[in-house]
């Protein structure tokens, strides 16, 4: 059974991978090119996490893993407000060709790429923006199964922090190929999988949520 459902993820990775090179392939480097409706609500949920992290961490130095990193919006706004001597930044990404961009960025210096869904070593944050929204199954349980698979193998390599963000509505659906939790539900998993979850939601993001698991 667990052979099985190695199998069903890794197909789910490359459907998703098929999908995000076609979209890749004609926006680029933008937020309609990694599926992102604007880019406000792109940068607005990575400030969101960014800032929690800076509040948890204060003064010291991190490491951060953004896995589904895209095109690297999150070391771009990095970046963009002088933060990239406090973190050293890992990207992971499933699709090849994201990460051959984000290693041939010459903007991006002193950080590494790869192909992967989770860290190679142990991590002070991972970060998971967006990487659950869009699923090229209609099967709910399944791809709620990938996703609590996905969060405990990142779960295992995190030293502080794993912070992701879900579409959220009243009742679990997968809609337009978007894939919307609830509240209570992923409130339950995440006690019973990992810990008490912190929720943040944003005025600005009616349909989403940032939830914080802290080691």
């Amino acid at each position: 059974m667990i052979f099985i459902k190695t199998l069903i993820y890794e197909l789910l990775n490359k459907q998703i991978s098929k999908i995000y090179s076609k979209r890749f392939d004609n926006y680029n480097n933008t937020p309609k090119g990694v599926f992102w409706n604007s880019k406000l609500s792109q940068d607005l949920r990575l400030n969101i996490i960014l800032n929690k992290i800076l509040q948890n961490t204060k003064n010291e130095k991190c490491s951060i893993a953004d896995v589904g990193c895209g095109y690297g919006r999150l070391y771009e706004i990095i970046k963009e407000r002088n933060l990239d001597n406090k973190f050293q930044y890992y990207g992971f990404d499933i699709n090849q060709n994201l990460i051959n961009f984000c290693k041939n960025n010459k903007e991006f210096e002193n950080v590494e790429f790869a192909i992967s869904a989770f860290p190679f070593k142990n991590i002070d944050y991972v970060v998971i923006s967006g990487t659950y929204n869009l699923t090229p199954t209609n099967n709910i349980p399944l791809w709620e199964d990938y996703i609590i698979k996905n969060l405990t193998s990142n779960w295992k390599l995190v030293k502080k922090a794993m912070i992701f963000n879900c579409l959220i509505k009243e009742k679990r659906k997968i809609e337009k190929k978007l894939y919307y939790t609830e509240l209570s539900w992923i409130k339950k998993i995440c006690e019973r999988k990992f810990c008490y979850p912190e929720v943040i939601k944003h005025n600005l993001l009616k349909d989403d949520i940032t939830i914080i698991l802290k080691k």
